[in-house]
C-alpha cells in the first residue's frame, strides 16, 4: 500500500470522510466504520462527513446515519449543497431566486438559508443530483442557462455508488447533458474544489494542513485534499498508481477505514 513517511499524523485534528463507498454502501455501514470513529473520539480528533451527494438533505443524512448506529447531528455534515449555499452567499449575495434542479427536500433546505426557489425569472440556476428528474424541468433549466442566467452545478460526480442492479446517474452526468444540448459549460462546485475543504476545515476550527480527507475517488476525494493542502487517503485496494498524475496520487492508500486506523496507530 502507498504510504509516504511525511504524513503529519500527530498534527491531524480533523478527519473528513466521504460517505458512499467509504463509510457505507447503499446505506449499509461497513464493519470498520464504527471502530474508526471510536478511535478518533478517544483521541479528541474531530470528524465530519464531506459528501458530494446533493440528493439528500441534512435531515435525511442524519436519519440515514442514525439508522446505521452513528449518532450523527447536523454539525457532522458538510455537503456540496452546504458549499453551494456558502459559495453563493459569499461570492454572489445578490442571487436570491434560484431555479433548482434537484430533490424537493434539498430545495426546502436551501430555501431555509434565505433563498427563494422559483420557476420563473430566476437570478441563478442550480443543477444538483435529481433522483426524480423531470424532462420538462431539465429542458427549462437548459433554456434559462442559454438565455444567460448564471448557473452552477453542485458537484461533478457522474454516477453514485450502489449495490443495486442499476446505474445511479448523478449530477455530473445531468450537467453534461445540459451542456451538450446548449453547447455551454456550467461551473461546477463540490469536490475537488479546494474551497469546499477550506470551508469545512474552517467550520470545525482547524486548517487544511491539520485535516485528513478519506474517500474512494481519486478525482474528487484525493484531488480536493491535494488541491487544498490536506492529507489525502484513498480508500481502495490499489497498490500502485503508475498511470495516475501526481496531483491525483494519495498520501496513503488503505483498503478500508480499519486499515487506516491500524496504520495511524502504528505511526504514533
Amino acid at each position: 500500500m502507498t504510504q509516504h513517511n511525511d504524513i503529519p499524523w500527530g498534527d491531524i485534528r480533523l478527519v473528513l470522510l466521504d460517505l458512499d463507498d467509504t463509510v457505507y454502501r447503499s446505506g449499509v455501514l461497513f464493519p470498520t466504520t464504527m471502530p474508526f470513529l471510536k478511535f478518533l473520539e478517544e483521541r479528541n480528533i474531530k470528524y465530519a462527513f464531506l459528501s458530494n451527494n446533493s440528493s439528500h438533505s441534512t435531515k435525511q443524512y442524519i436519519e440515514r446515519l442514525n439508522k446505521t448506529g452513528i449518532p450523527a447531528t447536523e454539525n457532522d455534515f458538510y455537503t456540496s449543497t452546504h458549499y453551494m449555499i456558502d459559495y453563493l452567499k459569499k461570492n454572489h449575495p445578490e442571487k436570491k431566486r434560484l431555479y433548482f434542479l434537484g430533490m424537493p427536500e434539498v430545495a426546502k433546505e436551501v430555501s431555509s438559508y434565505g433563498f427563494e426557489i422559483v420557476d420563473e425569472e430566476p437570478d441563478a440556476v442550480i443543477v444538483a443530483f435529481d433522483r426524480e428528474l423531470i424532462y420538462s424541468r431539465l429542458c427549462k433549466c437548459a433554456w434559462y442557462i442559454k438565455q444567460g442566467v448564471p448557473a452552477w452545478a453542485t458537484h461533478p460526480d457522474v454516477f453514485c455508488p450502489t449495490n443495486e442492479d442499476t446505474v445511479l446517474v448523478d449530477c455530473g452526468a445531468i450537467t453534461r447533458c445540459i451542456e451538450t444540448a446548449i453547447n455551454m459549460k456550467i461551473p461546477v462546485l463540490g469536490k475537488p474544489d479546494p474551497g469546499m475543504l477550506h470551508a469545512a476545515a474552517a467550520r470545525y476550527g482547524v486548517t487544511a494542513a491539520q485535516t485528513l480527507m478519506a474517500g474512494d475517488r481519486l478525482a474528487t476525494d484525493v484531488a480536493i485534499a491535494k488541491n487544498a493542502g490536506a492529507t489525502g487517503c484513498h480508500i481502495s485496494t490499489l497498490t500502485e498508481y503508475p498511470d495516475t498524475p501526481e496531483e491525483l496520487r494519495p498520501d496513503i492508500t488503505c483498503a478500508n477505514l480499519g486499515e487506516l486506523m491500524e496504520r495511524w496507530q502504528s505511526a504514533l
